[in-house]
């Protein structure tokens, strides 16, 4: 009903103002409506519902009065929306239609919390996020009626006017403050404060070099904003103990020094594995006892980005010795409705999830969730994806099946090398780099396709070179994807490098581990599951090679080793006979029909 109601009032405004335009003025007129017919002191000539026959001129001016009177508290006015109206006419209907609603009794519950929402679609609209998402953050967030709530970024108004309605006192701190001021207007109350200022550069709740402490704290900042560094190195407020200006980093830590309890904030999943200021920043807070849950959301969720986010809950106190990971990726977490919108289903489950811990005897078990103590997260050096930590079917099955062998690290048996950068034209000398499409499903790598010049010193770089019995496997985007070279030319021009999203596996130890026996394993189910479960990246997968090294690999028996060995054998000799059917098939009719 709330968003007919918003789109009957759009279409008024029809052929007269762009959308954009026509969305601020509507809200402007609402809000000082809603200034009209409650108790707030507004002079009878600065009463909308009485100034309905005035003149454009005389309906503008009177508005900028009401902006000034002391009872209203944010700027909602939108200047910039009026200038397209050429007189009282262009908004004589949609002034009759909000008469007309109020009439009805419509706009006394009028609901527009979600309007940056429902116009997701225009390209210059507010980011804005899904409202169940919103639902689901301000309830972690546990905010009691008058609590001191910090609710920065919040250009939406989503959160802000959620937090008010519950009767907590908001403080809203944003860059761009008019859309929220129109809608905590519409939510009435004096419960909120707005202030215009960037919340990392401009802090407006920090004063007299002591932070004001909140209650709480629930927000969804920027994605991917660059801040000068002379934002870290001149703080004054001692907020970033990193000296990293990565935007996640410095956000969290902006939180941390203005809340003193708790903080539910939405972050990309990159803060979760990302390394650098992101891993010493986990590091903190696992020390510090200071993480309480991860949940992992799925992609959809939010107007200006499809990459897929996580929300964490902080405690400023401390204190916290095990953290509650939640992996709500399935689809069985999402409802998908009309206009292609992504909701969160079953949102009293999914709190649920994210707030009960499993029982110390284990006794509890949850296919999405799972309560990790400090030490575990510290053996996965601080890592913090819930995927790790919360085992699907196939993690379950391969923790089961390295519980049957002697597990040992990929590194004790095979060097790492990771690719060297290296030019595609200019100097050097020519040779050929191995790429990922390279790699075949069976047998042998046949060709290095992509030319490259290199500038290599005999004996320095000749490690970089592929020699036969390297394996291959991709890293980088086509993770798990592995080849093993029988072939290759001699080092230096016209030498075969490694792509670089490849990476090569060069064993140590032949005789005790051939590379044959671990290009079968780690192409099998449990090999493949085993690398999904190091694999991170919001947009482009990827393992970093401090995890391959420690990748646990089985300690076959060598009865084993020699069958993995012969089953590869095996493959390449079909792969062969495959190669040699499929010439023979593309030349059985050569010369049958003469041109």
């Amino acid at each position: 009903m709330d968003e007919k109601i918003f789109w009957q009032l759009i279409e008024t405004m029809r052929g007269r103002l762009p959308i954009n335009t026509a969305m601020s003025l509507v809200l402007q007129l609402l809000c000082w409506w809603k200034l009209s017919k409650t108790d707030c002191d507004l002079p009878d000539n600065l009463r909308l519902d009485r100034l309905l026959d005035r003149d454009l001129g005389e309906l503008r001016a009177a508005l900028r009065s009401v902006q000034q009177q002391p009872a209203v508290q944010g700027a909602f006015m939108d200047e910039s929306a009026w200038y397209p109206l050429h007189s009282s006419l262009d908004i004589a209907q949609l002034l009759r239609k909000i008469a007309e609603l109020d009439s009805q009794g419509l706009l006394k519950n009028l609901n527009l919390d979600d309007v940056a929402y429902w116009w997701q679609e225009s390209r210059d609209s507010s980011p804005s996020s899904a409202p169940s998402f919103n639902h689901f953050m301000v309830s972690l967030a546990q905010i009691g009626p008058g609590s001191k709530v910090y609710v920065p970024w919040d250009a939406s108004g989503q959160l802000a006017t959620r937090v008010a309605r519950l009767g907590a006192n908001a403080y809203v701190e944003v860059p761009e403050p008019t859309l929220a001021a129109q809608l905590l207007t519409l939510v009435g109350g004096r419960n909120w404060t707005l202030k215009s200022s960037d919340p990392i550069q401009r802090p407006s709740a920090l004063g007299a070099l002591d932070p004001s402490r909140f209650d709480v704290a629930v927000c969804f900042p920027p994605i991917g904003v660059r801040y000068p560094k002379e934002v870290v190195d001149g703080d004054l407020f001692g907020r970033f103990p990193e000296k990293y200006s990565t935007s996640s980093v410095l956000q969290i830590r902006h939180l941390l020094a203005q809340t003193r309890g708790r903080i539910v904030v939405a972050m990309p999943n990159s803060i979760l594995f990302a390394s650098g200021g992101e891993r010493q920043l986990r590091e903190s807070l696992i020390e510090a006892g200071q993480l309480e849950a991860v949940i992992a959301l799925p992609a959809g969720l939010c107007s200006h980005t499809n990459i897929p986010l996580s929300v964490l809950v902080l405690n400023g106190n401390g204190g916290v010795e095990r953290v509650r990971f939640v992996n709500a990726v399935r689809d069985d977490w999402l409802v998908r409705s009309e206009k292609r919108r992504v909701e969160l289903a079953d949102l009293q489950s999914l709190l649920f999830e994210a707030t009960h811990h499993d029982s110390p005897d284990g006794s509890e078990f949850s296919e999405d969730a799972v309560s990790v103590s400090r030490q575990a997260i510290r053996d996965n050096d601080y890592m913090l994806e819930p995927g790790r930590y919360v085992l699907d079917d196939a993690a379950r099955s391969l923790a089961e099946f390295q519980g049957r062998y002697p597990m040992r690290s990929l590194g004790d048996f095979f060097e790492v090398v990771r690719p060297r950068q290296h030019q595609t034209a200019g100097g050097g000398d020519p040779v050929r780099e191995v790429l990922a499409q390279d790699l075949p499903d069976y047998g042998y790598i046949r060709t290095a396709s992509k030319d490259a010049m290199y500038e290599f010193k005999i004996g320095k770089d000749s490690v970089y070179f592929i020699v036969p019995g390297d394996a291959l496997m991709a890293f980088k985007g086509s993770v798990g994807k592995l080849g093993l070279v029988q072939d290759a030319p001699s080092l230096g021009e016209g030498g075969w490098i490694a792509g670089q999203s490849l990476v090569i596996l060069r064993s140590k130890v032949p005789d005790t581990y051939p590379a044959k026996a671990l290009l079968v394993y780690l192409r099998s189910e449990m090999g493949q599951a085993s690398l999904k479960g190091r694999t991170v990246g919001t947009s482009i997968p990827y393992i970093k090679l401090s995890e391959l090294k420690e990748l646990p690999i089985p300690l076959f028996s060598k009865e084993q080793m020699d069958k993995m060995v012969r089953v590869f054998d095996r493959e390449a000799q079909i792969e062969e006979e495959v190669l040699r059917l499929r010439k023979e098939q593309a030349s059985i009719s050569s010369g049958l029909i003469d041109v």
